[in-house]
């Protein structure tokens, strides 16, 4: 496994839908229905200012300097990138634009070409809508790297396929905005099986932003209410350093015999591993992760904790959107 490890992270965030038939539109509404992450235009104009106000945002921040830097980071620890979880509009950040190409004035390209400059970050998809007559426009386009998806607005599967390719666009978006774990850190959540069971999770749970955190190698979730969760992914290593941790700061013998044995697995929150003292643990059931040697994972809610700073979740922000 290479040294550099992507974490995972997912959060709503926003798309902007371009179209000068307010019909269309419309109907697209009812396959898109948040109302605050999805923005419809029918004006150019209007949609160049917002994607000129959304679209840079969140693309400069780094927690290698100042204030950003996380703790973990401080303490020489080995993660690096962007904490996703710092960055309270986080959900306002523009993952996809969703362009016609046939509109009077400027077509769907030369729009896209005059947002440019303001699209600073290059994970945000651009997708292309087409009549038959401009589908040979968006081929070429596509061929020049100036759009990643084009959808014909003949083809009755559209609203299917464009829901696929804002879902991937979203997955790709968020991926590029989280920590990055380095030199083994974390390593068993990037495993194949230990996402495919994350995602199991996360549709079970109903789960709408999860964030690895380094400072206790974990993974926070909210649900759309903004309960939080924790979700864990041992390998063998990491189950020894666990039980290790135990017995060096004097836990109680039974708690290693039981995580030895993979009946328990303790959520230390807001503590990586065992300390002395804590008053409260948390356990989740410890489950095989399919085709790995040693890897177990295991998620268990965490309701009542305190988490400090208390974070800006999606169910907050849609309040303060809403009260707006």
């Amino acid at each position: 496994m290479s040294s550099i490890v992507r974490q995972p992270v997912f959060y709503p965030v926003s798309v902007v839908f371009l179209d000068d038939s307010a019909d269309f539109l419309h109907a697209l509404r009812g396959f898109f229905p948040n109302a605050h992450t999805h923005h419809f235009f029918t004006s150019q104009h209007e949609a160049r200012a917002f994607v000129a106000a959304h679209g840079a945002r969140g693309a400069s921040h780094s927690p290698l300097s100042g204030a950003l830097w996380s703790e973990f980071e401080k303490r020489g620890g080995n993660a690096l990138g962007q904490d996703a979880m710092a960055d309270a509009n986080r959900f306002a950040q523009l993952a996809a634009i969703v362009v016609d190409y046939d509109m009077p004035g400027q077509d769907g390209l030369e729009f896209l070409a005059s947002v440019k400059e303001a699209m600073q970050d290059a994970n945000c998809t651009r997708i292309l809508l087409t009549g038959t007559a401009d589908e040979s426009h968006a081929v070429d386009a596509f061929n020049a790297g100036l759009i990643h998806f084009y959808l014909k607005k003949s083809d009755p599967g559209m609203t299917r396929k464009l829901a696929q390719a804002l879902a991937n666009a979203q997955r790709k978006f968020c991926a590029g905005h989280g920590h990055i774990g380095v030199h083994g850190v974390g390593a068993a959540y990037a495993e194949r099986g230990t996402v495919e069971v994350l995602q199991g999770l996360v549709q079970r749970e109903g789960i709408v932003e999860y964030y690895w955190r380094p400072e206790q190698n974990a993974v926070l979730t909210f649900d759309a209410a903004g309960r939080a969760g924790v979700f864990l992914a041992w390998d063998a290593r990491d189950w020894a350093a666990q039980c290790d941790v135990v017995t060096d700061e004097g836990g109680p013998a039974a708690l290693r015999e039981e995580m030895e044995g993979r009946r328990i697995m303790p959520v230390f929150w807001p503590n990586e591993a065992y300390r002395p003292g804590m008053a409260r643990v948390e356990f989740a059931v410890p489950q095989p992760v399919p085709g790995t040697q040693d890897t177990h994972a295991g998620w268990t809610r965490i309701d009542g904790l305190e988490l400090a700073p208390e974070p800006v979740t999606y169910a907050r922000w849609l309040r303060e959107q809403r009260g707006a």
